[in-house]
């Protein structure tokens, strides 16, 4: 009876913690919806959306064992919450730059003020300059898509001319988040782990660019999803814990980016989760100086790409409002870059 008794509760926890999850995305996304947010207050929504669902995952993940481990007779103590961290030790994890979930961190002195506010006029410096980019190079370029027909040497222009611009927006973004608003974060937390990322500009391997870009989703993604699929296919289970890795990553992208721009667009999703992937084995233990000039080729071309092709369907979509298919689920899949007829002068 109390073995019955402790699974009946085990799956109450687990159905209450699969539809909190669901909760947690659908809401959002019904807010997105409601209010018809634009693209850049829907990005911030939508990662602190994920931010959010993976320090819960973590917390849980951390603790559950913990509590499934606990017996009473052989502690001797009949309070199970000596098993549990306290509330203040989740509201510190909460807000703390890190997603690995510890009872303790190492904790600095003090706080620096002064480089709190330097860090915050950082971000806001790299905001205005993103800003300031895609009005100058981006609007300019791809704002008259849908009201003409579509050429293929007007593309490749595009792609080319994407690729400066782009990566310029790409490094603003790494070094706004990961390194001003993180650290910005970290002082005012007294966080003394400030290993956010590391020396990424000059792999020669794509496996050490993705482990040294992003420290900080590389520790969750290799904590809770590496380790544990690892475990779970047992010998072998290598390669499925990689390819499982970066699914959950390329999906993740996609979703934020498709939640965003109110359209399915799988450009990030193929070259993330597919020849993103393959450059891994490309470039498996290269030690030329020439596989890191490779990386930063890939990553103009990339970045270039990204940014004229999610352009192009977004002004498509603002420029021509008539699509070919009539079902709204159809139009959300179907590309309206290629779909769409400009209208006849």
């Amino acid at each position: 009876a109390h073995k019955l008794h402790r699974h009946l509760i085990d799956l109450l926890f687990i159905t209450s913690y699969i539809l909190f999850i669901i909760a947690f995305f659908v809401g959002p996304l019904l807010a997105l919806s409601t209010y018809n947010l634009p693209p850049g207050s829907s990005l911030i929504i939508l990662c602190e959306q994920i931010r959010m669902l993976m320090k819960i995952h973590a917390f849980i993940r951390e603790t559950a064992p913990r509590v499934l481990a606990f017996n009473r007779e052989q502690t001797g103590d009949s309070n199970l919450q000596s098993a549990l961290p306290g509330f203040s030790n989740y509201l510190y994890f909460l807000f703390c730059p890190t997603l690995v979930y510890r009872d303790q961190y190492p904790r600095t002195d003090g706080v620096s003020w002064s480089y709190v506010i330097s860090n915050m006029l950082q971000v806001a410096g790299c905001l205005l300059y993103t800003y300031y980019i895609f009005n100058r190079f981006c609007v300019p370029v791809f704002k008259e898509t849908g009201k003409g027909p579509w050429q293929s040497k007007e593309f490749i222009l595009s792609v080319m001319s994407s690729m400066l611009p782009s990566t310029m927006v790409f490094i603003l973004g790494f070094f706004s988040i990961l390194h001003s608003w993180l650290n910005a974060f970290a002082e005012m937390m007294s966080f003394a782990d400030r290993m956010f990322y590391q020396d990424w500009w000059n792999c020669r391997s794509w496996a050490a660019y993705y482990r040294k870009w992003n420290v900080v989703v590389h520790d969750w993604l290799h904590a809770y999803i590496y380790s544990d699929t690892k475990k779970m296919c047992g010998e072998g289970g290598r390669q499925v814990a990689m390819f499982t890795v970066f699914f959950v990553s390329a999906f993740v992208h996609e979703y934020i980016l498709a939640a965003a721009f109110g359209f399915i667009f799988p450009v990030l999703l193929v070259m993330f989760g597919g020849i993103g992937v393959s450059f891994i084995f490309l470039t498996h233990q290269r030690q030329s100086r020439i596989w890191n000039v490779f990386m930063w080729v890939m990553l103009f071309f990339g970045n270039g790409l990204l940014m004229c092709l999610y352009s192009l369907e977004w002004y498509s979509r603002e420029n021509c409002s008539k699509p070919l298919v009539s079902t709204w689920y159809m139009d959300l899949l179907v590309p309206r870059v290629l779909t769409c007829t400009p209208p006849t002068m």
